[in-house]
């Protein structure tokens, strides 16, 4: 008959509850567990007849508390404290029965005592001597316990999971094998980081593989390969509960020491006064009654509980064998009975508990075999199958809602939001000061206690809610202050030490873990092949003024796309992380020295010297091959930079100042075009977006034809798809309308807004129920709707302020012809916009727009701000629709070949090859 192989796990772990305040309530939960489990569980490793092996889980919290001499010192004191209400008990009882139980706690404490002195008031070292002995197996968690499935980012997991193996190992002086997964919650893509953490196993719920039992030629007690390749042993919940049921389990005997009689609360105040907390009746440890049953608690009875420990150990052997019944004697099926606790539940919770673990794991028989995970896989790894399994944890019905529920889930965005802030603030860091390091690695200290699962635990129980809850805000509240000290620049040694003084967890953290794993890779051998680029714009999405900022994006995506490494470093906005990465797009953000500088100029200078100091950090990481700046805004750090690096400066001119104001009036126009002259002029090229930027850049600054490069905006079809109900514009819109004329921009004079006002009557005229939609927001748009107002257009005009990209792309997909009459226009890429969603287009023959389409064909020009050449093109399209139906196919027909972004990237990156070759 084949043996039942039978895992017996422990994991052990407490909240970090250290601090430096004396007499806490919850130390007492440290100091319980270390006199009730921990201890009992050592006295019983020193027993030869302990023989076969089980495992126990030490969470990271724990080690650090087990570990500390402070903690070390007051449970010495806790000791003394409860030797000393022993013997006043001996002295007070009067029954017998009490005399002989007071007897027993003193021989109890004694022995306690001893051990805890033997190993030099260090737990952790009884427990090594064993595992190095060979008599249990060690293995660890995550380093605060956190829910690993329920973190926002893969950085956040792989510090939680490279902290816990670290710190084991730096109290175990070697690695776990094994990894226990915080409330055995596991999902998908766990394996992979526990694998390259050198893990080979971990345990997990049943029901997160009960879903191969149809697919699986073995039992569901058989462990499974990941895809990845850690072996995960599922908890068998039928023996499990067996032991540890709150209705049939073994703990609930009538024989068993009651765990909520205690004498803190049995005797008088002034009796107890001295030996609880003040003001505060506790448990003391010293428990006097049995469970009994309903009736009144009678006295405990050492003898008849030892008695059940046996009764119950033999009842245990015969429902594991019963497992061979269940399987047929089938000998090919390698079957583990997984038995996983919490450690605290054996001697603390069930007293006796200690004493049932060690009678079956010393009694003599033949049909069950202990064995460590690791001993298993020595002997049937290759008898094992692999599967991908469902996400489970251990907690009701196998789910997660224990700690993500109605009465928690208000935790999650602020653990998500710093959880993203870490990542973001390591990543973007590189050479800081030691004082920044501390910094950074007493933030993480911060994010790694605000994440411990106990606290959504204790809330979900309704246990402990003011202590779980305050510890959380404490967390989140040191965290926000020391994340805007860094910020700020203003911290200091004093400040840290108190922080790291507070709760000095995990004394030892890197935050190497915290880098993307974008930032890991770039920092590895295995970099892309392709240039690397440094991209400088003062406008990035979330942050769009004008075209520049969607520009930059389509750019940096399709530069990336093709094989480049691209870094773009902009402006700082509220509410945008300060380092992410969009479709392999490194983004850094910056913020100005001079945030609430008030002159103009003076806020673009400061913010120059941000982009210079960000990117000089990263050349200390990255090879540079260009820099790219686009616009004067940015010009300073694009010269500043190519000087510094010795690196090719491109520049980008989108616009000019001349250009946008039809001459130079005032001395912030005239400052603004001596920036962009010096920017064109140090640049080794120049890119324009069109041939009429290309002579203006020419005639403006007196540069050689050679050095500009026309290189047109491009269009990304995928971002003009709507994803609102149009409805949701009906509010804006208004009242129905027969036809709709479309128009977006900003609201500046040079986009030529007013000429559709001015031509709209001509229109209404012809049309009655026509309706003219101007999107956008500027300095101009309050004039505008005056000017509406005044004329009494409000029916058949609306200005509707900003509108968001899908509202964009939904008007344009409504409208029957889109209109774009700016008196200056260096491109034009609302016109693609409008093109690619086949409408016909009406534009100004002026600049970029004036390139972009072939009059009568793929659309109409007018003469810029000539209002009846507006209203003659707009009644002719409406008139005639076969022709508007033809012009927008061809319009399409023309971006969709000629504004491909994927070529303009290609073009952009021969120039940029072109230069970092004649560079060298």
């Amino acid at each position: 008959m084949t043996a039942v192989y039978t895992t017996l796990v422990l994991h052990a772990h407490l909240p970090y509850i250290r601090q430096l305040g004396e007499n806490k309530l919850e130390e007492r939960w440290l100091y319980e567990a270390m006199s009730e489990t921990y201890i009992p569980l050592l006295w019983h490793l020193e027993k030869k007849e302990h023989l076969q092996k089980w495992t126990i889980s030490f969470s990271p919290p724990l080690l650090e508390m087990l570990a500390d001499p402070l903690l070390q010192a007051r449970y010495l004191s806790f000791l003394d404290k409860t030797q000393s209400l022993i013997k006043k008990e001996i002295a007070r009882a009067t029954d017998n029965r009490e005399l002989q139980l007071a007897h027993f706690y003193d021989k109890r404490y004694e022995r306690i005592k001893e051990l805890f002195l033997r190993w030099n008031q260090n737990l952790i070292f009884g427990f090594r001597h064993f595992f190095k002995l060979g008599k249990i197996e060690c293995i660890t968690t995550s380093a605060s316990h956190a829910i690993l499935p329920y973190l926002a980012t893969t950085q956040g997991v792989k510090a939680q999971i490279f902290e816990g193996i670290n710190t084991f190992e730096r109290h175990f002086d070697t690695r776990p094998r094994g990894f226990w997964l915080p409330e055995c919650a596991y999902t998908h893509g766990l394996d992979k980081i526990l694998y390259k953490e050198g893990i080979t196993y971990a345990f997990v719920d049943e029901a997160a593989i009960s879903h191969v039992r149809s697919k699986s030629s073995k039992n569901v007690d058989s462990p499974i390969y990941t895809p990845h390749g850690v072996v995960l042993f599922p908890r068998n919940n039928d023996l499990t509960n067996t032991v540890w049921s709150s209705q049939i389990g073994y703990p609930g005997d009538p024989d068993y020491r009651e765990f909520y009689r205690d004498i803190g609360y049995d005797r008088e105040w002034d009796y107890i006064k001295p030996y609880v907390l003040k003001g505060i009746r506790v448990d003391t440890g010293l428990k006097y009654h049995r469970v009994t049953g309903n009736e009144q608690k009678q006295l405990y009875n050492r003898e008849k509980a030892e008695i059940k420990i046996r009764q119950h150990r033999d009842d245990f052997f015969k429902k594991v064998e019963r497992v061979l019944e269940w399987t047929g004697n089938q000998s090919d099926l390698f079957l583990v009975a997984v038995l996983s606790f919490d450690a605290e539940l054996f001697g603390h919770w069930w007293f006796e508990g200690t004493d049932w673990l060690h009678s079956i794991l010393s009694a003599k028989q033949q049909k069950i075999e202990f064995i460590t995970c690791t001993e298993f896989l020595k002997r049937h790894s290759e008898d094992l199958e692999t599967s991908s399994v469902s996400f489970s944890t251990w907690g009701r019905n196998g789910f997660g809602d224990v700690w993500l529920n109605e009465k928690n889930a208000w935790m999650y965005p602020h653990i998500h939001k710093t959880e993203i802030e870490l990542v973001n603030i390591i990543s973007a860091s590189s050479e800081i000061t030691d004082l920044e390091e501390r910094a950074l690695k007493q933030l993480v200290r911060e994010w790694f206690l605000l994440t411990s699962s106990d606290w959504s635990f204790m809330i979900d129980g309704g246990h402990c809610v003011q202590y779980a809850t305050e510890r959380f805000f404490q967390h989140l509240a040191r965290f926000r202050q020391l994340h805007e000290k860094l910020y700020e620049n203003t911290i200091t040694d004093e400040f840290i030490t108190n922080l790291e003084n507070e709760y000095p967890f995990l004394k030892n953290v890197e935050i190497v873990s915290f880098l993307s794993q974008n930032e890991v890779y770039l920092d590895s051998s295995t970099q892309k092949k392709g240039l690397h680029i440094v991209i400088l714009s003062w406008e990035f999405p979330p942050l769009i003024v004008g075209g520049l900022a969607r520009h930059v994006y389509d750019l940096s995506r399709a530069l990336a796309k093709i094989g480049h490494t691209v870094y773009v470093v902009t402006a700082h906005v509220d509410g945008a992380p300060s380092y992410e990465v969009i479709e392999d797009v490194y983004i850094y953000r910056v913020g100005a020295l001079q945030p609430s500088a008030g002159d103009f100029l003076h806020w673009v200078g400061s913010l120059n010297m941000s982009l210079i100091d960000q990117v000089i950090k990263l050349s200390q990481r990255y090879e540079f091959d260009i820099i790219h700046s686009h616009d004067w805004l940015v010009g300073v750090a694009g010269i500043s930079l190519q000087r510094i690096l010795d690196k090719p400066l491109i520049a980008t001119i989108h616009a000019t100042e001349y250009g946008r104001n039809n001459g130079l009036y005032s001395k912030i126009n005239h400052d603004i075009h001596k920036k962009e002259k010096q920017l064109v002029s140090e640049a080794n090229s120049v890119i324009v977006c069109s041939n009429y930027m290309k002579k203006e850049v020419r005639s403006l600054f007196s540069v050689e034809k050679e050095k500009i490069v026309v290189l047109p905006n491009g269009i990304d079809e995928k971002m003009l798809e709507a994803e609102r109900d149009p409805c949701l514009l009906e509010e804006k819109l208004g009242a129905p309308f027969s036809q709709m004329i479309f128009s977006v921009g900003r609201i500046v004079r040079e986009k030529g807004f007013e000429t559709i006002i001015d031509a709209a009557p001509l229109v209404i005229n012809r049309f009655p129920n026509i309706l003219f939609v101007i999107a956008g927001k500027g300095p101009m748009l309050e004039h505008y709707l005056t000017l509406v107002q005044e004329r009494g257009l409000d029916n058949n005009i609306k200005l509707i302020g900003f509108i968001n990209d899908s509202e964009r792309n939904l008007l344009f997909q409504q409208c029957n012809i889109a209109v774009f009459p700016s008196l200056y226009e260096p491109f034009g890429i609302v016109a693609l916009e409008a093109m690619i969603h086949g409408k016909p287009t009406i534009v100004s023959n002026t600049g970029g727009l004036s390139e972009i389409i072939d009059e009568g064909i793929t659309g109409l020009k007018i003469y810029p701000g000539d209002a009846h050449s507006l209203a003659t093109n707009i009644i002719l399209l409406l008139e005639n629709e076969q022709l508007a139906r033809t012009i927008g196919i061809a319009g399409k027909d023309k971006v969709k070949t000629t504004y491909k972004w994927d070529q303009i990237a290609k073009d952009t990156s021969e120039l940029y090859k072109e230069k970092a070759f004649n560079h060298q």
